[in-house]
């Protein structure tokens, strides 16, 4: 996940840096009762279908905290299980070398589309250079775009949660969706569907 999975990082109702002022419906504890519920139950659905399953938990503007102890709960939970693996790593930038394909994965509040090619190819230049097939994923604005720049595919990604009166007041309305992309280790991306979510 690319982040904001938690809608508040703590007791308060606020985005930790920014301290814009959130919708919330209930209480933190029922938040990540939900969030951790969630996470498990995807794995343990994702472990039925595959062979191996690699876990990311991105670092969001909206969860800094709460993305560190998804991260660690999952090692906590899955660290044994041989066909899992999790980035459990504090850095905000994440990497997964797929045969001759690497993905890369960063919320986007720390860099904009534009910047997330040189920024990866700063951080990460061998893995990149050991593939043919390069893509990062980002989110943070809701907002799809793609772009492709140095032999990188970009690609900010929508979001399906409704806009809150924050998001309402701050932010054009977009399409929300949801997709899944399928990598081939040689051959880079093959496939994808996106499901729309029904509004009524």
């Amino acid at each position: 996940q690319l982040g904001d999975f938690l809608h508040w990082d703590g007791l308060i109702a606020v985005t930790p840096t920014a301290k814009n002022v959130l919708d919330a419906d209930g209480r933190f504890e029922k938040l990540t009762e939900i969030a951790t519920e969630c996470c498990v139950n995807i794995v343990n659905i994702l472990l039925q279908r595959h062979k191996k399953v690699h876990i990311v938990m991105a670092e969001g503007n909206h969860d800094i905290a709460a993305s560190v102890w998804l991260r660690l709960l999952m090692k906590q939970l899955f660290g044994k299980n041989d066909r899992v693996t999790v980035d459990d790593s504090p850095f905000p930038y994440y990497i997964f070398e797929w045969g001759n394909t690497f993905l890369g994965f960063h919320h986007g509040h720390l860099a904009r589309i534009k910047q997330m090619p040189s920024k990866f190819y700063s951080e990460f230049a061998k893995e990149m250079g050991n593939s043919n097939y390069r893509y990062l994923h980002t989110g943070h604005l809701h907002q799809k775009e793609v772009i492709e720049d140095a032999g990188v595919v970009v690609e900010r990604h929508p979001t399906l949660s409704a806009r809150d009166a924050h998001g309402s007041r701050g932010f054009s309305k977009t399409i929300r969706a949801a997709q899944t992309i399928t990598y081939d280790k040689n051959s880079g991306e093959i496939g994808r569907t996106v499901v729309y979510p029904r509004v009524k």
